[in-house]
C-alpha cells in the first residue's frame, strides 16, 4: 500500500558541478561578521620593550631626580643656598654649614668685651675669633674651583703640595680688628707695642688700614643685609619722649664656629717648624710674577 506514495514523493533535481563548487565558497555579499575570525597573537618581547621601556625609564629618572632634589634642596635648603651664594672652597665641601637665627647685640651704651679699650683681655677676645690664624692649604684638585690659578704660590711636594690660602671670612675679621686698633684712643697703645701690622712705618699702616676699610665696604655691599631696623619709644627722665632705632634685630647667620674650627685645624705649620727654604715650590717658566704689590 505504500508503493504509489513513495514513487510519487521521491523526486531529485540534479545539481551541476559548478553550482556545487560555488556554494562552498564564501559569499561576496555576506557580512564580515559571518566570516570566521582568528584570535590576535599575543604581543612579543620587542613590542613590550618598544612600548613600555621608555615610560619605565622616565619614571626611574624622575624618581632619582626627586631624591636628589629632596636631599639637596627641599630637605637641606641651607646646603643648597650656601652652594648657590658662595664662592666654592674646601670649606663648602668639608664643613656642615647651615643657617641659624641670631639676635644681634646692638646696644649703644652697654659695651661688651669686643668694644673695650686696648688691653690684653680685649686682644684675647679678638684672637679667639681666629683673626691671626695661619693660611690653610687648598688641594690641587680643588684649586681651580676655588678661584686659584695654576701659577699661584704652591707648597712643595716635600710638605704635601697644594696652594696656601687664607679663609676670607677670617681675613674680614682681621681687618675689622686692625680698624679697632687704629682707632684714635687705641692707636698709640699698639704703635708702642710694634707688633704685627705695627712693625711697619706709619705710611704702610695707613694703607693697610684703608685697604681693610675698603675690603669691608665691598663685602658689606656684596652681601647687603635686607633686614630692617624698627624703632622704639625712648623717654629719658626730664626730656620729651622720642623714637629711637632698635638695633637688636634677628639675622640669619651661618654657623661661624664650624668655619673657625676648620680653619684652626687646617693651618699650615708655624714657620719655625719647617725649612722655609724648601717649603714653597719655585715658580716655573711662564708663571706670573708681579714687580709691585697689587
Amino acid at each position: 500500500m505504500f508503493g504509489p506514495l513513495v514513487r510519487n514523493s521521491t523526486k531529485f533535481t540534479p545539481v551541476s558541478q559548478e553550482e556545487d563548487h560555488e556554494a562552498l565558497l564564501p559569499c561576496p555579499s555576506c557580512s564580515a561578521s559571518s566570516e570566521i575570525k582568528r584570535s590576535p597573537r599575543p604581543p612579543g618581547t620587542w613590542y613590550f620593550l618598544k612600548t613600555y621601556a621608555p615610560l619605565v625609564l622616565l619614571i626611574c629618572v624622575s624618581g632619582l631626580f626627586g631624591v636628589w632634589l629632596g636631599n639637596n634642596w627641599v630637605l637641606r635648603p641651607d646646603r643648597f643656598c650656601i652652594r648657590h651664594t658662595s664662592q666654592y672652597s674646601p670649606i663648602v665641601k668639608e664643613v656642615d654649614l647651615y643657617y641659624e637665627t641670631v639676635r644681634f647685640n646692638g646696644s649703644l651704651l652697654k659695651a661688651n668685651i669686643f668694644r673695650g679699650p686696648a688691653s690684653p683681655e680685649v686682644d684675647a677676645a679678638w684672637e679667639s675669633l681666629g683673626v691671626n690664624y695661619r693660611a690653610v692649604v687648598v688641594p690641587v684638585d680643588q684649586a681651580t674651583q676655588s678661584g686659584i690659578r695654576p701659577d699661584q704660590v704652591k707648597v712643595s711636594q716635600r710638605y704635601g703640595g697644594g696652594f696656601p690660602a687664607n679663609v676670607e671670612g677670617l681675613h674680614h675679621l682681621h681687618c675689622l680688628n686692625l680698624l679697632r686698633k687704629a682707632l684714635t684712643w687705641n692707636y698709640e697703645y699698639y704703635h708702642k707695642q710694634g707688633e704685627g701690622p705695627f712693625t711697619n712705618s706709619d705710611y704702610v699702616i695707613r694703607y693697610h688700614v684703608t685697604h681693610c676699610l675698603d675690603v669691608l665696604r665691598q663685602q658689606l655691599m656684596c652681601t647687603v643685609d635686607v633686614g630692617v631696623l624698627g624703632q622704639i619709644w625712648y623717654h629719658p627722665e626730664g626730656y620729651p619722649m622720642e623714637p629711637f632705632v632698635d638695633f637688636h634685630t634677628n639675622h640669619k647667620c651661618r654657623n661661624f664656629e664650624a668655619v673657625r674650627a676648620w680653619a684652626e685645624k687646617h693651618q699650615l705649620p708655624p714657620e719655625e717648624n719647617v725649612d722655609m727654604q724648601h717649603f714653597y715650590e719655585l715658580p716655573k717658566e711662564g708663571d706670573r710674577i708681579v714687580s709691585e704689590i697689587p
